[in-house]
């Protein structure tokens, strides 16, 4: 093959023989970046939204008598880590990833588990 039948791309800045050196394409990087903050945009307005829904005197009511509030604390950090520890063991998988799997059994379920509360008509407010 003849050396003169290769061209370098148009967009390329320097040109020698076959070797040819072309910008990094930024569309991925656009992209990402746009993505990220529609995304970051869309679920703090779902979520200030869902904030909206509660009724100060519903979580005052919660306040006063807070056995809702003790239960989800007693789920969240006792039974929820100790459920995730008792699979560790279970399935004998590696301390690294039983450190893993009991860190996620302690964190909270997130937006989504806002969503499908409101969703099935669960107590906001608490």
């Amino acid at each position: 093959m003849n050396t003169s039948e290769f061209t370098c791309p148009v967009n390329a800045t320097i040109c020698k023989g076959r070797s040819c050196l072309v910008p990094r394409d930024t569309f991925n990087d656009i992209l990402s970046l746009v993505m990220s903050t529609t995304l970051t945009i869309m679920l703090a307005m779902v979520m200030f939204s869902m904030g909206c829904t509660v009724e100060a005197r519903k979580l005052w009511m919660h306040i006063r008598r807070p056995w809702g509030i003790f239960i989800g604390f007693l789920c969240q950090f006792g039974i929820m880590p100790f459920t995730a520890f008792a699979l560790s063991l279970i399935f004998n998988v590696l301390p690294v990833q039983a450190i893993v799997i009991i860190i996620m059994g302690c964190c909270p379920g997130g937006s989504s588990s806002n969503v499908f509360c409101y969703w099935l008509d669960g107590d906001m407010d608490l």
